[in-house]
């Protein structure tokens, strides 16, 4: 018997051990994929995502208890999430020409593709299905709390 699966974390890794060697019998192979950047990058040709939300400051901690819950299990179980993050509360350090009044983003998260046109097809099914729309009514304030909505398309440079 062959086992395969990710796992991302030391604590995770260890608890994933633990169960499978209790539950493996003799001639079990068991393969751990680290997640290292080379095996999550994209396929060649694919691109990245790069979502980035300006965030109504006012409602940013309820924002950030109800994403940790329904928004991420439910696109992490439609789409290949590469990752989910919020402002930590470290200020900014920017160089250069200002920003505007907004200032930097306060969530970030990335979204792994084979090419822009599988984008364009599956993007709008998955957040058009009626248990993202549910999901989706308990944004704190509602479409109006992203005071802004940055899409940009990256590639892999390895």
């Amino acid at each position: 018997m062959k086992l395969r699966t990710r796992i991302t974390g030391l604590a995770t890794a260890a608890l994933a051990l633990t169960a499978l060697s209790a539950c493996s019998g003799e001639g079990t192979r068991i393969e751990l994929a680290t997640g290292d950047a080379e095996e999550a990058a994209a396929e060649p040709g694919g691109i990245y995502e790069v979502r980035t939300y300006h965030f109504d400051p006012a409602r940013f901690e309820e924002y950030a208890e109800v994403a940790k819950g329904e928004y991420i299990r439910y696109l992490r179980e439609h789409l290949d999430i590469a990752g989910f993050w919020i402002d930590s509360g470290i200020p900014a350090e920017v160089r250069g020409a200002e920003q505007d009044e907004l200032g930097p983003g306060n969530v970030t998260w990335v979204i792994r593709w084979a090419s822009k046109a599988e984008r364009d097809e599956k993007l709008p099914q998955v957040l058009g299905t009626p248990e993202w729309g549910e999901i989706f009514a308990d944004v704190p304030g509602g479409g109006a709390s992203y005071l802004r909505i940055e899409v940009r398309f990256m590639e892999s440079l390895h």
